[in-house]
């Protein structure tokens, strides 16, 4: 194999906006710093017998591509190679050259650190920036003994990870296990990068005023509400702000001191807060005595007032209890306060999406795994994509907010989501008799089991997508109208209904207990060590056990659109965005949009073969939300047109 490590250095972290200091090769003998220019290297990465391997070399990609380079060579990344040997260590570049080459490996990268000290800069970025705005290039041969540093470990690590991987394969292959990591690196995670890497470099548009209008129009709801929420408990808001006056008062020791302190006040903390748990805590179950035991306990031993517990609360009163009212409204100014700090931001201190603009686009990032080139945390151990600056997967339903992002002009967006992905691959997984007919003959699987618990399809539904992750009588009654004690006969007559999931589940926790690890039908490995140090029971165990219980369904389900994706992007597709089992395609709107959406259709129906059959509901959309649909070619719009003039 002709293989180089790769590592480039730069200004910054934006890739339109910073620039690259030099490029970094080593070859297993020879180390090599060079400028973008290099016809050598051009040549090299320009072919497609050659191969590269770098830490997290999308970002190394990104700055190339964007530099007019071409691409054409085989990529390898050890990150995603270190997270298939154990996806619970540290995957830094900087971790594991110490944990497989010790300390010494890291000589220049000490070297590097001083000299940043010495600028009162923060990394190596500070370094590259005062270096090239100087002729004399005080630092760039301590940069370029640091970049080869990197490529030489990066390369001893593909060494290093290549082989182990290879003998995880073989020791599962004579196990009779039909796919392995390296398998489900090779058919999905090295192929994925491409379609990453296209993503993040178009971006998407961003209409940032009709953003900043929604803003204002948001703030100004935000304040009624408050208004009337305070107005309907306003003499128990009262009674607290008289505690906080006396209980600061109390403090005071002086004639002086006590004066000073005014009632109502926020400089002298006596004024309701509804932001404070600890106010909301005292206006729910001081002031209106609802019952402590009807919500979960902090890890201080206080009633809790998290989202999931209010909603009890809401779910156990009437319509016309004042607390109920309160607490819907509560609701609503808590979305819009976070829409505000999340996502509408500041025109003018450039906050929320406005600080990830770039020319009128968003250009978000997607992650395999980790946040970024040395941080280890983020992303996901169950092979679902993760998404940052901004987080395009957690964009708010049913708000505005995804009306915003546009296609560009002469396109439209194509959307489609996998129907029922994961009950459907727990029919698969667990060849359950029952999953097994409702899908392969048509029948309503959540009518069956409303029926069968006696209440509405809605509710049957709830119960079907609970159970199929083995949840408990207390998280069940947080999703529907239920008690605990009626939860509990609830997940009985579900498991008598379904025997054979039931009897998957046990294998599964037989399976578990025995191996501390879990594998996907698609060769993914989650190891679960908490299983074998933890105590049996202890609180630990038990959410290791329900992630080995999630890993399976959550994993293919991931691979399948994954796989999708991979397919669409090789046919010459544009994907704009994934939500775990939904995508996003820009297509130009002319006369070939029907053909196209069969021929997206068929692909991600077909893409994986099951037990059941692959459904995708499929729509032609104005923006991203959901409620923007384009009903036909003429552009007759079904949508909620938003009033906060959306411009193209």
């Amino acid at each position: 194999m002709n293989i180089i490590a790769l590592d480039i250095e730069t200004t910054g972290l934006n890739p339109r906006r910073d620039r690259i200091h030099g490029v970094g090769t080593f070859d297993g003998t020879t180390g090599n710093y060079v400028g973008i220019d290099d016809v050598a290297l051009r040549q090299y990465l320009a072919n497609k017998d050659n191969h590269i391997v770098g830490h997290n070399i999308r970002f190394d990609l990104k700055f190339l591509v964007q530099a007019g380079i071409a691409i054409n060579c085989q990529v390898w990344d050890t990150k995603l190679l270190a997270q298939l040997i154990d996806e619970n260590q540290p995957l830094g570049l900087k971790d594991l050259s110490v944990k497989y080459f010790g300390n010494s490996a890291l000589d220049n990268k000490r070297e590097l650190d001083r000299a940043v000290t010495s600028i009162n800069g923060r990394s190596v970025a500070d370094l590259c920036r005062l270096d090239l705005d100087d002729e004399t290039e005080p630092f760039y041969h301590i940069i370029k003994k640091y970049c080869i540093e990197d490529c030489k470990n990066t390369l001893k690590l593909f060494w290093s990870l290549v082989p182990a991987l290879k003998n995880m394969d073989a020791a599962l292959k004579a196990k009779k296990y039909v796919a392995s990591p390296l398998d489900y690196y090779t058919n999905e995670m090295m192929p994925l990068e491409s379609v990453l890497l296209k993503m993040e470099l178009d971006g998407i548009k961003l209409d940032e005023a009709a953003l900043n209008r929604y803003s204002c129009a948001l703030t100004s709801e935000n304040v009624r509400l408050l208004a009337e929420m305070s107005l309907i408990c306003a003499k128990e808001i009262n009674n607290i702000e008289e505690a906080l006056y006396e209980k600061v008062l109390a403090t005071k020791h002086t004639p002086k001191g006590k004066a000073n302190v005014q009632r109502r006040s926020t400089k002298c903390h006596t004024k309701f807060n509804w932001q404070s748990a600890e106010h909301l805590s005292s206006l729910i179950f001081g002031e209106f005595k609802i019952p402590e035991k009807l919500v979960e306990k902090t890890a201080t031993g206080k009633p809790s007032t998290s989202e999931s517990s209010l909603e009890v609360i809401y779910k156990a009163h009437g319509p016309q209890d004042r607390i109920k009212k309160v607490l819907e409204i509560y609701k609503a100014w808590k979305k819009n306060i976070k829409i505000l700090n999340t996502y509408t931001g500041d025109a003018v201190e450039k906050t929320g999406l406005l600080a990830h603009v770039d020319n009128g686009r968003i250009y978000a990032e997607y992650l395999q795994t980790g946040r970024s080139k040395e941080d280890s945390s983020g992303g996901t151990v169950t092979g679902r994509l993760s998404s940052r600056n901004p987080n395009m997967q957690n964009l708010p339903r049913g708000s505005e907010i995804k009306k915003f992002f546009l296609p560009d002009p002469g396109q439209i967006f194509v959307y489609f989501d996998y129907s029922q992905l994961e009950l459907r691959l727990a029919a698969h997984l667990s060849n359950d008799r029952l999953l097994l007919k409702g899908y392969n003959d048509g029948i309503d699987l959540h009518q069956i089991t409303a029926d069968a618990i006696g209440a509405d399809r809605q509710t049957g539904k709830s119960v079907n997508f609970a159970m199929i992750y083995d949840a408990s009588a207390y998280r069940l009654t947080s999703m529907i109208d239920r008690s605990v004690e009626d939860c509990r006969d609830i997940i009985a007559q579900f498991y008598d209904l379904y025997k054979g999931y039931k009897a998957y589940l046990n294998q599964q926790k037989e399976f578990i207990e025995q191996h501390a690890c879990v594998i996907s039908e698609a060769g993914r490995l989650r190891r679960l060590p908490a299983i074998e140090y933890e105590p049996t029971g202890s609180k630990e165990w038990r959410h290791a056990l329900k992630q080995g219980y999630n890993f399976p369904i959550q994993s293919l389900g991931a691979t399948i659109t994954k796989r999708a994706m991979i397919q669409l992007h090789n046919m010459g597709y544009r994907l704009v965005t994934q939500v775990h089992d939904s995508v996003v395609i820009s297509i130009p709107d002319d006369h070939q949009v029907n053909s196209k959406l069969a021929e997206i259709k068929q692909v991600s129906e077909n893409v994986y073969p099951l037990r059941v059959p692959l459904k995708v509901d499929i729509k032609l959309l104005t923006s991203l939300s959901e409620s923007d649909i384009l009903v036909n070619k003429e552009k007759t719009h079904e949508s909620k047109t938003s009033q906060y003039g959306r411009t193209s």
